[in-house]
């Protein structure tokens, strides 16, 4: 689109090990705005399905919220990584899995008013196990569950919204 806003400069506010938070300062119609920016990059979110349904889910403990989160296994796209070697990665290192068949089901943004993060999402079938080898600092368990006791079991409760999108689209999926 032409004619749209211009940036104009983006002014480090703090960097931390995986994220940057930036002023953007922006010129539209005459007139100087300026935008919080969180920087992130690409994320892959994988949904691992084994032969009998279930999903293979990692719990896990989250700092952000002092507490366990069941979510699919997922990770930062690492710089000249492919988002699906990088898919293949986090499921071996997070989950212990390896899986034959890999299939994408598409790419969201997660908060576009302020995050450049994109996730990229893959569908995992044909699961062998192999040995999980988390990276250091990541305190998580595997979990099995069907779609909808997933869906169930985060009900009335926080959920990881990642996680809940890939699920609908693996439901979805089945139903198209």
């Amino acid at each position: 689109m032409s004619g749209g806003p211009k940036v104009l400069m983006d002014e480090l506010l703090c960097a931390g090990r995986r994220v940057k938070l930036y002023r953007r300062t922006v010129e539209y119609g005459g007139e100087i705005f300026y935008r919080d920016l969180v920087a992130f990059g690409e994320a892959v979110v994988v949904v691992p399905v084994r032969e009998d349904g279930k999903i293979l889910f990692v719990e896990q403990w989250r700092a952000s919220f002092n507490r366990w989160i069941v979510e699919l296994p997922a990770g930062r796209v690492e710089p000249g990584e492919d988002p699906l070697e990088s898919a293949k990665r986090e499921l071996e290192e997070e989950t212990g899995f390896q899986a034959g068949i890999w299939e994408p089901l598409g790419r969201f943004s997660v908060a576009p008013g302020y995050s450049d993060e994109i996730l990229n999402f893959f569908l995992a079938r044909d699961l062998k196990y192999v040995g999980q080898h988390p990276e250091k600092g990541e305190v998580l368990r595997v979990v099995e569950m069907k779609p909808e006791e997933y869906l169930q079991r985060i009900s009335g409760d926080v959920g990881d919204l990642k996680s809940v999108a890939g699920v609908l689209l693996v439901i979805a999926k089945r139903i198209a």
